[in-house]
């Protein structure tokens, strides 16, 4: 187990949260032409309280076409969104798209969605700790 790994299960076990995957599809997930990999549900619970990535696909190295190899706690808590976008001016400006672009609106509202949902289910002081999660 690697470093990131033993961290983000220590980030887990401290905050008595449970991690879920589950294999959903192998296929494009990124664009119609993108490579094919796994796709998983990811669920992050804590008690009744739940933390649903719907999809997570997995890095091509590690999908084998079948779920065989799910994605570990780590490689999903480094992906999701752990801050606030702020604006659509500012998501443009720190990731250089351009504000007249739909492709950047749509990407910057699923990171406002993504970001919601994060920070209804993380408490202030797990969302500093999941920041070092990197």
């Amino acid at each position: 187990m690697s470093e990131h790994e033993k961290k983000a299960e220590d980030f887990l076990q401290k905050y008595g949260i449970r991690f879920k995957p589950k294999f959903l599809r192998y296929g494009p997930h990124f664009t119609e032409t993108d490579a094919s990999r796994d796709i998983f549900r990811c669920t992050f619970s804590r008690g009744r309280a739940r933390l649903v990535i719907p999809e997570f696909g997995q890095s091509l190295n590690d999908s084998d076409g079948g779920g065989g190899n799910p994605p570990h706690p780590y490689d999903v808590l480094a992906c999701i969104q752990k801050y606030d976008p702020g604006t659509f001016e500012n998501f443009c400006g720190d990731i250089g798209a351009d504000t007249d672009s739909r492709s950047a609106e749509k990407t910057y509202k699923a990171v406002v969605k993504e970001w919601k949902r994060v920070e209804a289910f993380f408490t202030a002081e797990e969302l500093e700790a999941l920041q070092e999660i990197q």
